[in-house]
């Protein structure tokens, strides 16, 4: 599908179409997901590496660029996300019920305040935790369910109920 002008859509019709690149779908439009760099994309694989070590515990699933379909009729795409343990798909192949944690990883397309309101949306609909990570700068940020973003210090580890990783896994 061409997302050269702004089209509203259905949801049915987000739902059955197929895009290039990964889009989000925000009040009826397409937001496409910025362009992966080299920096996002190491900071990625290594938070997925990390994270294996709570889904061998049984804590639930990493999963990158999985998409959520919040109660609102939006469908977001975090980065990576930490499923809940036994969390199913819908019928779409999605989870419409919250993760345990999603995390956002900054794009140089991206502002600081734009994850942090993706993060607000999914806080507000359940999810437990989410971080916010910038590859370039090395730096990090925890936000929970007071939505108060907490910088995490260059030798500080960011957590999740109990799920924890150190910084230095990721840099």
């Amino acid at each position: 599908m061409d997302m050269a002008t702004s089209t509203r859509l259905s949801l049915e019709e987000y739902f059955r179409a197929h895009y290039e690149g990964e889009c989000e779908f925000v009040n009826g439009e397409l937001r496409p997901k910025p362009m992966g760099t080299g920096p996002h994309a190491r900071v990625q694989a290594r938070l997925r590496d990390a994270l294996r070590r709570f889904e061998q515990a049984g804590y639930g699933e990493a999963l990158p660029e999985m998409s959520l379909h919040l109660p609102s009729g939006n469908v977001l795409i975090p980065d990576v996300l930490f499923s809940a343990k036994n969390q199913t798909f819908n019928a779409q192949g999605i989870f419409d019920t919250p993760p345990v944690l999603c995390i956002e990883i900054l794009s140089p397309s991206q502002s600081f305040a734009e994850l942090q309101n993706k993060c607000r949306a999914y806080l507000r609909w359940g999810v437990s935790s989410c971080w916010i990570i910038d590859p370039v700068k090395r730096t990090a940020w925890q936000i929970e369910a007071d939505e108060v973003s907490r910088e995490i210090a260059e030798n500080g580890t960011l957590q999740a109920g109990l799920i924890v990783i150190s910084l230095s896994e990721l840099f």
